[in-house]
């Protein structure tokens, strides 16, 4: 599939980073390492080989540190990468693969060093040293860091605890120092754009009010409407996807950030009067994160999950080997086609538990993991402004690997599934 996948959201980037300006709705240093490893957008298959490549490797360094050395799981690894879930997502020009690749370095070090509680050795700061500049490349790194840091607290609740949070702690000083850096650098006021930081918020709202019986008061329509007309709210495509107000004529994007208090007060005011119906509103969008069928049968018609094409450009992008690429993307569609459970970031979390409790052997190894998959997905229950399966890679990378060790690792003992 030379030289990659490119989607909507790839060709963006890639935009900003030939031409600028560099904007905040991407991480600035996102585009600021597109522009750098692609050597100014001349040489992007360069970044493409260096996504999948980068997340291969890191994949088997968290795999290395919580599993014990053997052929399951070397063909867990090498499964899981040979899966669209790695290959197809490496080669994409898309910060998930990046930032996930940082998440699974941070907890393999966690993982080797826990039970020494030593100085580190030299391949753990390097190891760490790439998290910090991998992390910076999604906006939900950081708090990820942040929550996996006090959750270790609460977890471990001993002198590795400690450890383990100055760890994390040190990492997401890295992250901000990296975002700070490249925000001054592209020469923005904000390291998030502040539309994108209540997306989530204005798509409950609008999801909301297409609902029989909900009616905004005046007041609230008054603080709406400073940020688009009162008929361009309502949007029932809101509910399962990104919500069209985005793009409606009358949206003032510069408004939202001055009014951005207002919109916290409206969206906790429609709360509090319809309890009810603003959770199974949030949570409807959010049901990847969710087990499923727990908040009814999940609608997958707007949910994405692995681009499996190069969409029309200007940067001359188009597959070397059309036929070849063609036949390669039929399992991309079959992953796309069991997301609802492939994709499903709380089910494979849910997996990571009962590993846990079962391989009595992996117990204490597999904490930090899951440790840091719940703080990922507890704040995509709380702020993803869809439900996209991509956002919890990290989740999903370490559930199947661990499924796929399991299930080796029983056939090679002889169905014993404590080992």
């Amino acid at each position: 599939m030379y030289p990659g996948l490119f989607g909507e959201d790839s060709l963006i980037t890639l935009t900003e980073a030939r031409h600028g300006p560099i904007t905040a709705w991407f991480t600035a240093w996102w585009v600021i390492a597109i522009g750098m490893i692609s050597v100014g957008t001349r040489a992007i298959p360069l970044l493409t080989l260096g996504g999948v490549l980068v997340l291969a490797w890191s994949t088997r360094q968290w795999a290395a540190a919580t599993f014990p050395a053997g052929p399951p799981r070397a063909w867990a690894v090498a499964a899981i990468c040979a899966t669209p879930l790695v290959g197809a997502l490496g080669i994409q020009v898309r910060h998930d693969a990046w930032m996930t690749a940082g998440l699974l370095l941070c907890v393999a070090v966690i993982t080797r060093t826990e039970g020494r509680l030593a100085r580190f050795r030299a391949a753990d700061y390097a190891q760490l040293a790439l998290a910090v500049l991998l992390i910076p490349t999604r906006h939900n790194g950081l708090v990820t860091l942040v929550l996996a840091g006090f959750g270790s607290l609460w977890v471990f609740r001993s002198t590795g605890a400690r450890f383990q949070f100055g760890t994390l702690t040190a990492v997401a000083i890295g992250v901000i120092s990296i975002t700070q850096f490249a925000t001054r650098s592209a020469s923005l006021p904000h390291s998030i754009d502040p539309a994108q930081a209540v997306e989530w918020l204005m798509a409950d709202v609008s999801c909301l009010l297409t609902k029989d019986g909900v009616a905004a008061t005046p007041d609230e329509w008054t603080w709406l409407e400073a940020i688009a007309n009162r008929a361009d709210w309502p949007q029932a495509r809101a509910c399962n996807f990104v919500s069209p107000l985005l793009v409606a004529p009358s949206f003032r994007i510069a408004q939202v950030g001055p009014n951005s208090g207002a919109l916290v007060r409206t969206w906790l005011s429609l709360g509090r009067r319809y309890p009810f119906r603003m959770t199974v509103v949030h949570l409807r969008r959010v049901s990847l994160f969710l087990p499923p069928f727990l908040v009814g049968v999940p609608d997958q018609n707007y949910t994405p999950f692995i681009h499996s094409t190069i969409l029309p450009n200007d940067f001359g992008l188009t597959w070397a080997l059309p036929p070849v690429a063609e036949v390669a993307r039929v399992p991309v569609r079959a992953w796309n086609a069991l997301r609802l459970v492939l994709a499903n970031s709380a089910l494979w979390l849910a997996l990571l538990v009962v590993a846990a409790w079962k391989l009595q052997d992996l117990r204490r190894r597999l904490r930090p993991t899951i440790v840091m998959a719940a703080a990922l997905n507890a704040g995509l229950l709380a702020t993803a402004p869809i439900s996209e399966g991509r956002y919890g890679l990290f989740i999903l990378i370490c559930g199947q690997v661990t499924l796929l060790y399991w299930w080796l690792a029983c056939r090679a003992a002889g169905g014993d599934s404590r080992r």
